[in-house]
């Protein structure tokens, strides 16, 4: 069964205590051995029917300018080890959908990492030890009904 985890864990009550590489790094082993695409997250507003994509980081420091921005644009598959060199060459991700694929699947995806708006992680997975890895990691995780699908625009 498919299981959505929101982490809103804050440092000093201010800012998220994590971003995308701490999560890479959590769910090593299995996180480096998957296929990832780097994609925006989809904002909406229903009641005038507009939609954009957005991708957003602050910094990139040790990498090629903006590798995680160029992943997002290409939407190329890429293997863990670029997506975490990607992620700890990285300030802080913003806005972004990352989607992992072990070896072993065609298909489904393994776990699905949302950053959405600096505000919280949310992280899908049918594996049952993401979630034990997610909830023994933080503090304030929530269970969602479900994936972020879209976020009304005016509140972005």
């Amino acid at each position: 069964m498919t299981k959505t985890l929101r982490i809103y864990d804050l440092r000093d009550g201010r800012v998220l205590a994590l971003d995308l590489r701490d999560l890479i790094d959590r769910l090593a082993p299995r996180s480096l051995e998957a296929r990832w695409i780097v994609s925006p997250v989809t904002l909406s507003n229903p009641r005038v029917g507009r939609s954009h994509d957005e991708f957003m980081i602050v910094g990139s420091a040790q990498l090629s300018e903006n590798a995680l921005e160029q992943l997002a644009v290409s939407k190329s598959v890429v293997n863990g080890i670029t997506l975490s060199e990607a992620a700890h060459a990285t300030n802080q991700v913003i806005w972004g959908q990352f989607v992992g694929m072990l070896p072993e699947q065609k298909e489904d995806a393994w776990v699905v990492v949302r950053a959405i708006d600096s505000t919280f992680y949310e992280v899908t997975s049918a594996d049952e030890a993401v979630p034990a890895i997610i909830q023994s990691a933080y503090k304030d995780v929530r269970t969602a009904t479900g994936p972020v699908t879209s976020i009304p625009i005016e509140q972005v």
